[in-house]
């Protein structure tokens, strides 16, 4: 069998009771970080205490180069695969469960808590009234504002995931002069300084941050450790915008 489980969004204890059940339960533990991370994790043993099993960090090709493995050996062992945030958030970790279903092997998933229900709660902005969300990349790209373009037409929020590359994960301030070079370029008043965006850093932790503002203001601001995703609003409604003036900068 294999266990898709979800660890949640901050450290080893935001892992759920059902999640820290089924992965002891497995015969084999694996866990890659490079879709997301559990940034107060200070290193995986402190995952593989809480657990009580050894663990096999896999970066993107180890993991994306062994779903043939993964297969061959759920025919014989459980195994668990761990990743940060829910289980089926990537699209990864559904294709693997799609070979499974063709390959007539047992799958169970575990949900854990995403940042998409966090951010957008954490925010104040009502989740229906999300669009279609978007990331970053270190690497020029422009779909991130076209999509955010398409949003804004429809008058709907766009959440907005920050690249990760090994241990360089994106800053929210990186985020916004990426997509301020672009506007310069397309010039379509999609994302300029006065924009009113949220910035969400830290969610699942104690203390996770939340600040609104427009970007030539929150621009200069520094927003602790990672991770920081982006939230910019569409059409507000009244109670929506009395939560986000409750974290204006």
């Amino acid at each position: 069998m294999i266990k898709l489980i979800g660890l949640g969004l901050w450290n080893e204890k935001s892992m759920s009771l059902e999640a820290l059940e089924e992965a002891k339960d497995c015969d084999v533990l694996y866990v890659e970080f490079y879709t997301s991370r559990l940034t107060g994790l200070k290193n995986i043993s402190e995952l593989e205490n809480q657990i009580g099993k050894e663990i096999k960090v896999l970066n993107r090709e180890q993991f994306e180069g062994k779903t043939k493995n993964f297969l061959q050996e759920a025919r014989e062992k459980n195994i668990g695969i761990l990743v940060a945030g829910d289980a089926l958030t990537a699209t990864t970790h559904i294709d693997l469960l799609i070979e499974a279903k063709k390959g007539g092997i047992e799958f169970r998933v575990v949900h854990g808590s995403s940042i998409y229900t966090a951010a957008a709660g954490l925010s104040g902005l009502q989740i229906y009234k999300f669009g279609r969300a978007t990331s970053i990349p270190f690497f020029k790209a422009e779909s991130p504002y076209d999509i955010l373009a398409e949003n804004k037409k429809a008058g709907l929020h766009t959440l907005i995931f920050l690249d990760i590359q090994n241990e360089n994960l994106m800053s929210a301030n990186e985020a916004m002069k990426k997509l301020i070079e672009i506007e310069k370029k397309k010039k379509k008043k999609v994302f300029t300084e006065n924009t009113e965006i949220v910035i969400v850093a830290r969610a699942g932790s104690e203390n996770p941050l939340v600040k609104f503002g427009k970007v030539k203001e929150l621009l200069k601001e520094d927003f602790g450790g990672p991770m920081h995703v982006l939230i910019v609003p569409g059409k507000l409604h009244f109670k929506e915008r009395e939560a986000l003036e409750l974290n204006k900068f």
